[in-house]
């Protein structure tokens, strides 16, 4: 079985796409990928995510040649883990921060303290770092600031956990199993459906708690403005650039969220001509979030008291 989940404007993951396949092999992804694009149409701009798999990137590549795809750093985490020997290493956790990091900068930082770590003992051996196999992963498959688009938060993704037994084990499934599976997305739709009528305001709830949590920390900033829409602020510590006609930081959170950060916050007291949901990513409008969910956007299977019995049945036997 193949499956596409995305994450939607309330940060919720969502299934939107199952495939049937015989065998998972470079073929059936890419016919997978191709009924996928039939489906978004030619002229949606997408990006992937999946784990270490080769076929998924080749299929990727030759159907959306122009789109990024990059791999699940819980993966590559869970490979860390397995490769050190145990759990909560400081391995680990310097690769979350590199993974993390917002800005080019920060990254090369934080990938500078996960090398070192890696040369020295225990982690290392006489003859090679126990993750040497990171060496051969290009570091824009799954680090945050090489990210080219904005809402990279992949870690929050959770694939629903049937969907998880499903596509690791290698028994077969009766028809049964997957007409629940696609009811369970059903019933996923409706309730977001009905979230969404009840929605006020310009932007989701997810944005919204967002938005006051960096809200919170631009009270300890002082912006300065530079020329035209360009702002300095400083915390202190570190000085960063905003600039509102981009809609970019320099820390790199703005653009990579899609939502402005404390630092684009703190400079509005000073640029009075654009609110803060005016700067939020359109994605995350709750116009988008009604529209994606509407009931003439999703054909609902109904509760089987209301479907229709043919008089003529014809009874079809197991093998």
């Amino acid at each position: 079985m193949y499956f596409a989940v995305a994450l939607d404007g309330n940060h919720e993951p969502l299934l939107f796409a199952i495939g049937l396949g015989t065998l998972e092999c470079e073929e059936s992804w890419r016919w997978f990928m191709m009924k996928l694009k039939e489906c978004l149409g030619e002229d949606t701009e997408v990006g992937f995510i999946s784990n270490l798999c080769d076929k998924i990137d080749v299929a990727v590549h030759s159907v959306y040649p122009d789109s990024y795809h990059g791999y699940c750093p819980k993966d590559i985490a869970r490979k860390i883990r397995d490769s050190v020997g145990h759990n909560d290493t400081e391995v680990e956790t310097l690769f979350w921060k590199s993974c993390n990091a917002y800005s080019v900068d920060d990254f090369y930082l934080c990938l500078g303290r996960l090398q070192n770590a890696c040369r020295e003992p225990p982690f290392c051996t006489l003859l090679r770092s126990p993750i040497f196999w990171l060496n051969d992963i290009a570091i824009s498959k799954w680090t945050r600031a090489f990210f080219p688009k904005v809402h990279y938060n992949v870690k929050s993704i959770d694939v629903p956990k049937m969907l998880k037994i499903l596509s690791t084990s290698t028994q077969e499934f009766p028809i049964t199993t997957i007409i629940e599976l696609i009811n369970m997305s059903q019933t996923t739709y409706a309730e977001r459906a009905e979230v969404a009528k009840r929605l006020c305001g310009g932007v989701t709830p997810y944005v919204e708690i967002k938005l006051q949590k960096w809200i919170n920390k631009s009270y300890n900033l002082v912006a300065k403005h530079l020329y035209a829409d360009t702002f300095e602020v400083d915390n202190n510590f570190r000085t960063n650039k905003v600039k509102f006609e981009r809609r970019v930081c320099s820390c790199g959170k703005w653009q990579k969220n899609g939502i402005p950060c404390g630092h684009a916050i703190s400079c509005l007291t000073t640029c009075t001509s654009e609110s803060i949901h005016e700067m939020v990513d359109y994605t995350f409008s709750i116009v988008v979030y009604r529209v994606a969910f509407e009931s003439e956007s999703v054909n609902f299977v109904p509760s089987h008291v209301h479907w229709e019995i043919p008089n003529e049945r014809v009874v079809v036997l197991p093998p």
